[in-house]
């Protein structure tokens, strides 16, 4: 197998990888958080006193703020190494907002994947 056609399998793996673990991503945070939205009970301050509830929910929403913020900065600069427009930022933006970075930064990674294959 040559170089380039292993390089071409092991991209294509990625992509299929990355491609998965987005779906599932947008999905299991979800049939958590419908258990939230469906208490009868759900709102923000509801839900920020729960995140905040105690010392080990206060490190995995900080952990999680800060991995978000590292995620934001490196999109920032790799859409512009990659020469992709940064008004791609918008997508995973909103994806962070919406659903989580579960679902965010694989679809950064599948998307980053495709635009490396095709240079």
């Amino acid at each position: 197998m040559s170089t380039i056609s292993a390089y071409q399998s092991g991209t294509s793996l990625r992509s299929k990888l990355y491609l998965i673990l987005t779906i599932i991503g947008s999905i299991l945070p979800w049939i958590f958080l419908d258990q939230f939205l469906f208490s009868g009970n759900a709102s923000a301050p509801e839900f920020f006193r729960q995140a905040l509830a105690n010392p080990v929910a206060i490190a995995l929403t900080i952990d999680l703020a800060i991995s978000c913020l590292v995620f934001f900065c490196f999109t920032w600069f790799e859409l512009s190494r990659l020469n992709v427009s940064r008004r791609w930022l918008w997508l995973y933006l909103g994806c962070t907002f919406s659903i989580g970075l579960s679902c965010s930064l694989p679809l950064f990674l599948y998307m980053r994947e495709r635009q490396l294959s095709q240079l």
